[in-house]
């Protein structure tokens, strides 16, 4: 795993929409990556039970003979459930000798371990809950673990995206990081580790449900050994400049070839295609007690309405949801409209004909884009320089002991993020700008005066701003205090502008332009090293003298 790239790709996860929100739009994982990645079913019997832990020491023990014991102090309260060190200590492995229950113990233990650590672990890690045994009590059972898993997923993105400081240890972050990690890499090359010798899958050819699935692709693969600050900050603004056409939006190809170019994958990873366009009501039954319940259905197509009246999430829903929730246990009965919502969407699943693929619509997508960029936000990189910087002539010195400048001196900051955003939102100004006052010119009767100021002014913001970037050929004022002269009313003020930047009768010259170099100097000839020391050689270049001369 990679710790840094996978934090900073939660500080763009929004619990309003369970989605990251990037400048390529939003995007999140789903049933599809649920079935490539992990091979979990989607159909069968939803993961909802009753939560209730009174007496879980002694169900614990009927089911796997032991239990951990209790804490020394009374009034310590205890979670339900046993630490990963009491798992391996007490069912490290199975005796040779074991009998059948006893084998099938140690497999109902290795279960809950398993699922425990790889598709529910809670942000501590060290802790599996007993919830998980429980639903192990019939092995046979055939749960939905696919659609449990992917909501235990955006659960535990809603409350890490809005954790704070590590300091107090909530600093974590659960649900399944593996499902996370291959979805990230599949498709976003921020964090992307380096493929490394691929290792051979030993075929069952009698067991065909031991393939592997799609995330052997990334089995073996390089490790991040950078800094983690460092690399959190880069992988930052990594996703800061990432544009929809750098993101790798079909990584198992197209939808009649999806996981084509992998010959030995699992057939448990494409089986259920049928599904993963379901409208998942089950999703919706774990997020719509601790979230927006309008939101959260429109969002799973359950029904279409106009957006609801904004409302502080954070303190409405969120707070005041998890606080209801702790009084609830019989889960089943609460979400008992959702599960036969759910059972009804996978029996039209079932039942449905094959699905018409609708062509991706550019234009469609790019309004999208124009709407969701207004709404939103999608760059978390503060901006080099304020805004108003390029309203007055830039002072280098000044803008030396800027923040932006000051850290890249120290080396705190290596990324151009931080002046791509600025110019980015420099350069959208400017053409709004120019398009107000093309509307505007054709509107006044008098439009020349007002246009050519507003072209001499522009073009004074884009010189200093190809001054921050390091052209030096620029602008650069002489005083902080005083603003250039007002625009001239002769009718030469057009080609005033657009005269050459050097000329023989410029009389004062910048520090930062170098001196024109006069004629090239004459360069020697094959011929001109026989006579090695004595050959001279006349210069002309900077008006010397015919009579001067340089002896080589």
């Amino acid at each position: 795993m990679n710790p840094s790239a996978l934090t900073a790709l939660v500080d763009r996860w929004r619990p309003e929409t369970h989605t990251f929100h990037l400048r390529a739009g939003e995007m999140a994982p789903t049933l599809q990556d649920v079935s490539m990645i992990l091979g979990l079913p989607i159909q069968g019997e939803p993961l909802c039970m009753n939560t209730a832990s009174d007496g879980w020491r002694q169900q614990m023990e009927v089911l796997i003979g032991r239990a951990p014991p209790p804490p020394a102090d009374p009034k310590k309260r205890a979670p339900a459930g046993a630490s990963f060190e009491w798992i391996r200590t007490n069912f490290g492995e199975c005796p040779e000798e074991a009998d059948e229950d006893t084998r099938r113990t140690y497999a109902r233990v290795y279960l809950w371990y398993m699922i425990s650590r790889t598709l529910f672990p809670d942000s501590g890690g060290k802790l599996a809950h007993w919830c998980w045994l429980k639903a192990l009590t019939v092995l046979d059972g055939r749960w939905s673990w696919g659609t449990a898993a992917l909501a235990y997923l955006y659960r535990q993105l809603d409350e890490a995206c809005r954790r704070t400081g590590s300091r107090t240890g909530s600093g974590g972050i659960g649900g399944c990081m593996l499902l996370l990690s291959v979805w990230s890499w599949d498709r976003l090359s921020v964090g992307r580790p380096r493929v490394l010798n691929e290792r051979p899958w030993p075929h069952y050819p009698h067991f065909p449900d031991r393939e592997p699935t799609w995330a052997y692709l990334w089995d073996n693969v390089s490790e991040m050994t950078s800094d983690p600050k460092i690399m959190y900050m880069q992988y930052t603004a990594e996703l800061d400049t990432l544009t929809a056409e750098q993101v790798e939006w079909e990584p198992y190809g197209s939808y009649y070839r999806i996981g084509a170019s992998m010959t030995d994958l699992n057939h448990k990873c494409t089986e259920e295609a049928r599904f993963w366009r379901m409208r998942c009501p089950l999703i919706c039954m774990w997020l719509v007690e601790h979230h927006q319940p309008q939101r959260v259905m429109r969002q799973f197509g359950l029904y279409q309405e106009c957006p609801p009246v904004w409302q502080d999430t954070d303190k409405a829903l969120h707070r005041l949801d998890r606080q209801r929730q702790r009084k609830i246990t019989n889960w089943p009965v609460h979400h008992s409209g959702h599960i036969a919502a759910f059972q009804h969407c996978l029996e039209a699943a079932r039942n449905a004909g094959p699905e018409q693929i609708v062509p991706h619509n550019f234009a469609a997508f790019n309004n999208y884009l124009e709407w969701f960029h207004e709404n939103t936000r999608i760059e978390l990189v503060k901006h080099a320089y304020p805004e108003e910087i390029l309203d007055d002539p830039i002072q280098f010195d000044e803008v030396g002991q800027s923040q932006h400048d000051t850290f890249a001196r120290r080396g705190r900051s290596t990324s151009i993020a931080s002046e791509l955003n600025f110019v980015r939102k420099e350069i959208e100004k400017t053409a709004e700008e120019c398009e107000v006052m093309w509307e505007q010119s054709g509107r006044d009767d008098k439009p020349v005066r007002p246009l050519r100021y507003f072209i001499k002014n522009t073009a004074r913001k884009m010189r200093r701003l190809a001054s921050l970037l390091g052209c030096r050929e620029a602008e650069i004022a002489t005083s902080s205090s005083s603003e250039e002269r007002e625009i001239p009313e002769d009718e030469l003020i057009l080609s005033q502008a657009i005269l050459p930047k050097r000329t023989s009768k410029q009389a004062a010259r910048s520090a930062y332009q170098l001196k024109p170099r006069g004629k090239g100097p004459n360069r020697y000839t094959p011929e001109d090293y026989v006579s090695r020391g004595k050959k001279v050689v006349t210069e002309e270049d900077e008006g010397p003298r015919g009579d001067q001369i340089c002896r080589g």
